[in-house]
């Protein structure tokens, strides 16, 4: 399996929901980190992505965020993914992009970086 097709088979699962099935793709010492100042921001480890960072990802967002994947792009150590976000919070509509960064190694995804375009507007939308 590619690095590529790893990435795409980790936001598969993602989108259906199957937090399992994403970390069979992952490490045991994966870690997700979130820059700023927004109620995301924060360094997520294995253990805490179900329960603390998606838990925070639906509820602040109603259970409305929405992800589409524009490019999945990978290295043998890196890989990069562009979205496009939606979410409707206090009943206003949403949307933001960002680039999610990925290191990989001996086929497993060991660390996640979120890169939103606008970091203020990702700050106020996620407040």
């Amino acid at each position: 399996m590619t690095n590529a097709e790893i990435l795409k088979g980790f936001y598969e699962r993602f989108a259906k929901g199957d937090v399992q099935g994403m970390l069979e793709f992952c490490s045991d010492d994966v870690t997700f980190q979130i820059a700023g100042k927004s109620r995301l921001a924060g360094k997520y480890t294995r253990a805490t992505l179900a329960g603390d960072l998606l838990e925070k990802i639906s509820s602040l967002s109603g259970g409305t965020h929405g992800m589409e994947l524009h490019d999945v792009m990978a290295s043998d150590v890196h890989g990069l993914v562009l979205t496009t976000n939606t979410l409707t919070r206090d009943g206003k509509k949403h949307e933001y992009r960002a680039v999610h960064v990925w290191r990989i190694q001996q086929g497993k995804l060991v660390a996640w970086y979120l890169y939103p375009r606008d970091l203020y507007a990702f700050d106020a939308i996620w407040a």
